[in-house]
């Protein structure tokens, strides 16, 4: 039995199904406290695809193109938050994330969750793009 290991390397996307209608993009961890500074790299993807993404207050499972946003504070990580996209639809998380990394590629790799958020992840707050 062979142990396989999935590694996303710098500047590339961990992805989920394309189907799933519960999706989350950890789109990257920041220690900066600045929350504006780090929401105005997520608004660049907006900006540049305006009619792309609808920004929703929820979204709709099923539902592509739909997209809200949260903040997490990261557990056994002081001070680190972690600026996530939840989408209805996973290939709707899968493009954002890919189109983040395309303007912002010092980034890191977002990882795109099906289900529910990582445990990790704690004390949800609305995000402000």
């Amino acid at each position: 039995m062979a142990l396989v290991t999935t590694v996303a390397l710098a500047g590339s996307v961990s992805k989920t199904a394309e189907g799933c209608t519960k999706a989350h993009a950890v789109l990257f961890v920041s220690k900066s406290g600045d929350h504006g500074k780090e929401w105005a790299r997520v608004r660049g993807v907006l900006n540049a695809n305006p009619d792309k993404w609808k920004v929703v207050e929820s979204v709709e499972a099923g539902t592509a193109w739909q997209v809200s946003f949260s903040q997490y504070d990261v557990k056994w990580n002081e001070g680190a938050t972690a600026y996530v996209a939840h989408c209805g639809h996973g290939g709707t998380c899968n493009e954002f994330a890919e189109a983040l990394i395309k303007i912002q590629p010092n980034l890191g790799s977002p990882h795109v969750y099906c289900g529910e958020v990582p445990a990790a992840l704690s004390n949800p707050q609305p995000g402000s793009p």
